[in-house]
């Protein structure tokens, strides 16, 4: 009788160990993510090149599609850096503080481009973050 409960007990103890819901990190809200400002492959030049904002030449295939920004976003944000250049923090707070603001701006300006690698993704100018993080930086504090 003592084995079959001590062996109940170790059993039930595993299963809740197992059965434990794991706590995830959760995806950033796409509503504060703004839109890219840019479309890709506009105006190639013929050359691999197309227009940017302010009319500078950026690759074609940027900006990279939403999804796939998003999709790295997240997981750098679940990170805490930036995946594919570790020695970049990455942090994308909520709230609507100057503060927080700057947070997410450098999270998505750091995602977009160290996508591929570090220092390998789009340039700022393929999308409007750079103007975006300009207009921020000049709000009261």
């Amino acid at each position: 009788m003592k084995f079959s409960t001590v062996f109940l007990v170790a059993a039930a103890s595993v299963v809740s160990v197992y059965s434990a819901p794991t706590l995830q990190a959760r995806d950033v809200d796409p509503s504060l993510v703004p839109d890219f400002g840019v479309t890709p492959g506009t105006n190639p030049d013929g050359h691999g090149n197309c227009q940017g904002i302010n009319g500078i030449l950026i690759p074609c295939s940027c900006p990279p599609p939403r999804q796939q920004f998003l999709d790295s976003l997240n997981t750098n944000v679940a990170a805490g850096e930036a995946v594919n250049n570790p020695s970049i923090k990455v942090s994308f707070p909520t709230g609507s503080s100057k503060a927080d603001q700057q947070a997410r701006i450098v999270a998505l300006l750091v995602t977009l481009q160290n996508m591929n690698g570090p220092g390998v993704g789009c340039p700022a100018v393929s999308t409007v973050y750079g103007e975006l993080q300009q207009q921020i930086n000049a709000l009261p504090n």
